[in-house]
């Protein structure tokens, strides 16, 4: 969660208090319990810089690919004299410069070598001396024992990216404990735990939920980031793990330290207490004041489970105090705002919804004034954002707000979701930021697409009743399953212009609520359930089992008990248009790389990592090696007319389109640019596409061209950022084969 600033090292000196709680180190130490820990063995990576075996007769490097972003052990058996140095590491810049390259001395003859510390990320990197043979090379990845049995599928691809994405991010992010991220400080704060651990319930199975315990049943820290326990301690942390597991003896545990960090400890009206990072303009009264609200009312359901009921009065009272002056103090006509910021805030006027603080009068007038024209919050705040727009019925908002702030990260190379939405830190100043994370857990899209969207979730504690409200706005087919304590879930719905089908799973022994959503619908006929008609305007009892569960403006709603329920609503449907997707479409074929040689208007060179300036390289081949954590950079000046990068490919070959992909340095795209083509690398064409950058990846097509060389040349300039190719490839359009 910690930004690094320009000097990491001023960042972990004041998060080593942390890590002896964890019993692990920012170096991959394992906690004792290396049970938890499943060896998945050694596997083939995806992709190699070099065909093996391979030798030369100066050091090189070998750049090997990863299927997905995952905690690994690179390996490899060589064969030369002994006394020889190899060094290998991640591909990711951020952990090179973080975790100790790990080195071995080889011995004499073919053996083989693999690293004792895990590292993380989507490619590896090995540093071989002269005269040594690479003979084989394999990765042996590693995680927290525990298995992905949830789903989620929709008929718009851009949320089925996200969903994984986030999967794959919340998995990484498990291993001895939650993480913020495992390529940084590896820290187990409250605020990153909160969507993990509710990730966890609608993602995993139940291995993972001894995390989701340990970290309820965690020893309160009030000076380590407090705001993030509010965050926690309510509905969205204790109450939410409760209601999935039904273990009440760890909330009984808990209720102690619970209450006396709320009643006695917190103190409110701190400036700085953290509550986001996102842009400036927190405004951090209203969204503590929500928060403590929330937290409250849980603790009165608490203490009525636990028997502590003759604490409520007091309970009861602050909550009062909260309630009587919140208006009062933040209500501003249209929206709520402090005097802390000087404008209204999209968190703070989010958590007022959330929390219940602000009646349904004020609704639009805070979506129309703020959360409609407000994106200041981060990518771990935007859930709430995203889920008080869905409490108000703008879900159709709420998922082009998503896809919006994702544009980035759903059509790139990388399997995770970043820190910050296109990597832009702005909380304290608006710059590129290198130095964060992309495989931070705070990312929430698995939770809120499943959860909120499919409308899935538990009315009593351990699923023994839940329900199934769907909010899919324009979504017109959604396929979800939810591995809760009580079995496993399954939600598939359906709809065209005359129908909505719902199919719903039910598990022995639970009985669930299903709501016919009416926004749905411009006009609602009837409903069957198994072909039998229950709703003709008010209820009708003839399918054996079911019940009436009551009418509201949102939903008809149905009692079911276990089973298989198949619910169509009859009438006419509102249907939305198709989104415009950010997923890429490339029809063509990648163009083979093995025979390629890249060069550039400058010669190879690094870049200085972050404040102690580590030497990162970035040569021109490294944008052909198959990874796109490594890449070119040229760091000699901004970008500026006449820059230029170009390929030998080894042969003749035919294309007719091209990726440049600059994601991990996402700022650094081509300002403006042209394309030409040579079959001798001196006679140039005229250009034969022009265009500027897109942020993170520009694709250009063309007319088909044969040629040896391509060559794009800077035409434009920037005052702030250096051009960057971090992967380039080559697409031809099978017709066009020669």
């Amino acid at each position: 969660m910690h930004r690094p600033s320009r000097s990491i090292p001023s960042i972990i000196s004041l998060l080593l208090v942390q890590f002896v709680w964890f019993g692990s180190t920012i170096l991959g130490e394992e906690s004792p319990e290396r049970s938890r820990i499943k060896d998945f063995g050694l596997k083939q990576y995806l992709h190699l810089s070099k065909a093996l075996p391979h030798r030369e007769d100066q050091p090189w490097k070998l750049v090997c690919t990863l299927p997905y972003n995952c905690q690994f052990q690179p390996g490899l058996r060589v064969n030369g004299p002994s006394g020889q140095v190899i060094a290998f590491n991640s591909s990711n810049p951020l952990v090179q410069y973080l975790t100790p390259t790990e080195k071995i001395t080889t011995g004499e003859g073919s053996r083989w070598y693999e690293a004792k510390n895990w590292v993380s990320g989507e490619g590896a990197i090995y540093t071989i001396p002269a005269g040594v043979t690479v003979e084989a090379v394999q990765y042996r990845e590693t995680g927290y024992d525990t298995r992905l049995l949830g789903e989620f599928e929709c008929n718009e691809p851009d949320f089925n990216v996200l969903w994984k994405k986030a999967a794959r991010t919340c998995y990484l992010c498990m291993r001895d404990h939650f993480y913020d991220c495992p390529d940084r400080e590896r820290v187990g704060f409250w605020g990153d735990g909160t969507p993990e651990l509710n990730q966890c319930f609608y993602l995993f199975d139940q291995n993972s939920h001894q995390l989701c315990k340990e970290l309820v049943l965690r020893k309160l820290e009030p000076k380590f980031y407090p705001g993030q326990h509010l965050e926690f301690l309510g509905e969205y942390g204790l109450w939410f793990y409760y209601l999935h597991t039904g273990d009440l003896d760890s909330i009984r545990e808990v209720y102690a330290q619970t209450k006396e960090f709320l009643l006695k400890t917190y103190v409110s009206g701190k400036h700085g207490t953290w509550y986001d990072w996102g842009k400036e303009n927190k405004d951090t009264a209203v969204i503590e004041a929500c928060f403590l609200y929330i937290d409250l009312k849980t603790l009165v359901k608490v203490a009525k489970i636990t028997g502590h009921e003759v604490d409520i009065p007091e309970i009861e009272a602050r909550i009062r105090q909260i309630e009587s002056t919140f208006n009062q103090r933040f209500w501003k006509g249209r929206y709520y705002q402090s005097d802390q910021v000087p404008e209204p805030d999209d968190r703070a006027n989010a958590m007022a919804i959330n929390a219940g603080l602000a009646d349904r009068s004020k609704w639009p007038s805070i979506f129309e004034t703020v959360l409609s024209r407000k994106e200041y919050s981060s990518c771990f705040f935007d859930r709430w954002v995203f889920e008080a727009l869905c409490t108000m019925g703008k879900e159709e908002f709420a998922l082009h707000r998503m896809q919006r702030r994702y544009q980035t990260m759903i059509p790139c190379s990388f399997t995770t979701l970043w820190e910050h939405y296109d990597r832009w830190w702005a909380s304290q100043v608006d710059a590129f930021d290198e130095g964060s994370s992309l495989n931070h857990g705070w990312n929430p899209p698995a939770l809120l697409l499943s959860q909120t969207i499919s409308g899935i979730g538990p009315e009593a504690p351990g699923w023994k009743q839940f329900h199934v409200l769907p909010k899919e706005a324009f979504l017109t087919a959604i396929h979800c399953v939810v591995p809760s304590v009580a079995g496993m879930v399954t939600v598939d719905l359906h709809k065209d212009s005359s129908e909505y089908r719902l199919e719903v799973s039910v598990p022995k022994g639970t009985t669930a609520i299903i709501g016919m959503p009416k926004h749905s619908f411009a006009s609602m006929k009837r409903i069957q359930v198994n072909k039998n008609t229950v709703w003709d305007g008010g209820f009708r009892t003839g399918e054996q089992g079911i019940g009436w569960a009551g009418e509201d403006e949102s939903y008809v709603k149905f009692s079911v008990p276990e089973g298989t329920w198949k619910l169509v609503g009859e009438g006419q449907l509102r249907l939305e248009p198709i989104m415009s997707s950010k997923t890429p479409k490339m029809d063509g074929v990648a163009l083979d790389k093995s025979r390629w040689k890249a060069s550039a208007s400058v010669p190879d060179g690094t870049f200085p990592f972050s404040g102690d300036n580590i030497p990162i390289e970035v040569s021109a081949a490294n944008t052909i090696d198959g990874d796109h954590w490594n890449g070119w950079r040229d760091m000699t000046r901004l970008q500026h007319p006449g820059q230029w990068f170009q390929l030998d490919l080894g042969q003749v070959e035919t294309f007719d389109s091209m990726v440049l992909d600059n994601t991990w340095a996402l700022w650094d795209s081509p300002t403006e640019y042209t394309v030409k083509v040579s079959n001798d690398g001196v006679l140039w064409s005229q250009p034969v596409a022009q265009g500027k950058g897109a942020l993170g990846i520009t694709r250009a097509t063309f007319p088909t061209q044969t040629a040896r060389h391509i060559r794009v040349t800077q035409t434009g300039k920037s005052d702030k950022y250096h051009w960057s190719i971090y992967e380039f490839d080559l697409y031809r359009t099978p017709s066009h084969a020669p």
